[in-house]
C-alpha cells in the first residue's frame, strides 16, 4: 500500500469512527461497507489537496511567521510531495 492509499484508509477509518461509536469497530464491518468509507475519503482528499495547494494570503502569512521566506510555491511543493497528492511525488 503506497502513502496515498494509506491516507485513504486512515481517512476512511476516521470517517467511520466519527459516524459510529461503540459496537461497530472498523475490523468488524464488512469490506463492502469499508469500501464505502474509502470512497468518501477518496472524494474528500482532492478538496483538501486543492485547498492546501492554493494557499491563501493568511496561510502564507502564517507560514512566514513560523519560518520567514516561505512562498506560495514552497507550500505547493510541500503539498505536492505529501500523501495528499494522488499522483505521488512531483
Amino acid at each position: 500500500m503506497n502513502t496515498h492509499e494509506k491516507l485513504i484508509e486512515s481517512m476512511a477509518k476516521a470517517i467511520h469512527a466519527q459516524k459510529y461509536t461503540g459496537s461497530h469497530s472498523w475490523d468488524s464491518i464488512p469490506d463492502f461497507v469499508r469500501q464505502t468509507y474509502r470512497e468518501y475519503a477518496k472524494a474528500a482528499i482532492p478538496i483538501v489537496y486543492n485547498v492546501l495547494r492554493d494557499p491563501t494570503n493568511e496561510m502564507i502569512d502564517a507560514a512566514n511567521r513560523a519560518r520567514p521566506s516561505v512562498t506560495s510555491r514552497t507550500i505547493q511543493a510541500a503539498v505536492d510531495a505529501s500523501p495528499l497528492n494522488p499522483n505521488g511525488k512531483i
